[in-house]
């Protein structure tokens, strides 16, 4: 049962970290639409309609964050207190773990800002103000802190796929 039970959280971690890291890329995409390249400026040749669109997508995307990240974090601490691996022999497991939960401050923190963004949305007429202001308040939260987290989480990928500090028990 403990085999089956670390291969579903395995798998939870899995499917929410796709989903998760496919909506902060899409999410970074669209916020990208409203400010100028390489500023905190935003862009004057928006419409504010369409400026508005934007934000209500920012908070669907958002909404699939805050889920993917949650799936991906129930999973990954049950995988680390269900699965029986050695840890030493494998340092590139222990080495992604250490730098996922690491991080686990900075994004609840950066989900607490991200929720206001849904709440301006869904509750209420808010003026577009208010709006550039949790966005503004979200992309430079803890100084940017959350875009190295966000580098670590790509980083994490290359370290399960080139698995470094594996540690083989015969000479091959």
């Amino acid at each position: 049962m403990n085999k089956i039970s670390t291969k579903i959280f395995l798998t939870l971690f899995i499917m929410g970290a796709v989903v998760w890291l496919g909506a902060l890329s899409t999410r970074a995409m669209i916020g990208n639409e409203l400010l100028q390249f390489g500023t905190l400026d935003f862009k004057t040749t928006i419409e504010p309609s369409f400026e508005r669109e934007l934000y209500r997508i920012l908070s669907y995307t958002t909404i699939l964050v805050m889920g993917g990240y949650a799936a991906a974090l129930v999973g990954a601490i049950g995988f680390a207190a269900t699965a029986t691996v050695k840890w030493k022999q494998h340092g590139w497991l222990l080495m992604c773990a250490i730098l996922f939960f690491i991080f686990v401050p900075v994004e609840l923190f950066s989900l607490k800002l991200d929720w206001k963004m849904i709440g301006l949305n869904f509750w209420g007429d808010w003026p577009i103000e208010e709006f550039r202001k949790a966005f503004l308040a979200r992309l430079t939260a803890l100084s940017g802190l959350p875009v190295i987290a966000n580098l670590t989480y790509y980083t994490m990928i290359v370290i399960a796929v080139w698995r470094p500090f594996e540690r083989t028990t015969g000479a091959e």
